[in-house]
């Protein structure tokens, strides 16, 4: 099914999984984020972070000192890396409440989706590189597909894995490759590095992504990106594929079609 091109793709969009390298001298500040969203992402050694930040390891390690002073960051004495600190716990504690107004402005579309196909239509986020499922309308057929959690199993396969992590730039999915491990949850489940990459490109180029059992078997997975958000945001429909695949075309436009009326509803909120 040909999809209008869609402007947010390929990697022109940064978001702030791994602040992006300033070409002048950044600010204390601004370095002391970079660290902070870095060891968020499993670099917990000095030498990782001057590494990827491009910052020298004296700099890093005095700002490492200072953080850890204000408990944003602790140094595990057996190992000598740095892990974030209880500051960072108090703050995202209720991690929910900051994704609080996307919810709202995505309740209408999400609504009329779930009423018009009878189907399980859910909001999920990838964020600091985990999923996290922000709100759900569960289908009132009764067979049916259902997240029993918001810790999405498999959370790197399907279409909406992928459809999240096309809204990464490329140097960021080369380094999320190098750090995860993906263990297939059904016969259909894409685990090989390159043959998910192939896959991210394809979805940016279309502008949403669909997987036939992929991380549930029986079940079809049709998502479409959010964008105009701080971090990656996908809204999408999952449904047997006996009852889906009939009108998956149709499924697919009206997902393409609410995701972007989400994404004009925030527009100029969290990126202007």
């Amino acid at each position: 099914m040909s999809m209008p091109k869609r402007e947010i793709f390929p990697t022109q969009r940064k978001y702030s999984t791994f602040s992006a390298l300033s070409t002048t001298s950044p600010s204390l500040l601004k370095r002391a984020t970079d660290i902070l969203n870095c060891m968020g992402n499993g670099f917990n050694s000095a030498t990782e972070i001057a590494t990827y930040c491009n910052y020298s390891i004296s700099t890093v390690h005095r700002l490492l000192q200072n953080l850890a002073e204000l408990d944003w960051v602790i140094q595990d004495n057996t190992n000598h890396r740095y892990y974030l600190g209880p500051q960072v716990t108090k703050l995202s504690s209720n991690i929910m409440a900051s994704h609080r107004y996307i919810v709202l402005h995505a309740l209408k579309e999400m609504s009329r989706l779930a009423n018009m196909t009878d189907e399980t239509v859910m909001l999920g986020a990838l964020d600091q590189l985990h999923y996290i499922k922000l709100f759900d309308i569960p289908s009132p057929q009764n067979l049916r597909i259902i997240e029993a959690s918001d810790k999405l199993k498999g959370q790197y396969l399907g279409a909406t894995a992928k459809v999240l992590l096309s809204q990464l730039d490329d140097k960021e999915l080369k380094v999320l490759f190098k750090h995860i491990k993906t263990e297939p949850t059904t016969p259909a489940s894409v685990t090989d590095t390159a043959v998910m990459m192939e896959q991210i490109q394809e979805i940016r180029r279309k502008g949403y992504g669909i997987s036939y059992g992929e991380r549930i078997k029986g079940a079809i997975c049709i998502s479409a990106p959010v964008t105009n958000y701080f971090c990656p945001l996908a809204l999408y429909m999952v449904g047997p594929d006996d009852r889906l695949k009939p009108q998956v075309k149709k499924m697919i436009a009206e997902v393409v079609n609410s995701a972007q009326q989400v994404s004009e509803e925030i527009a100029g909120v969290f990126n202007g």
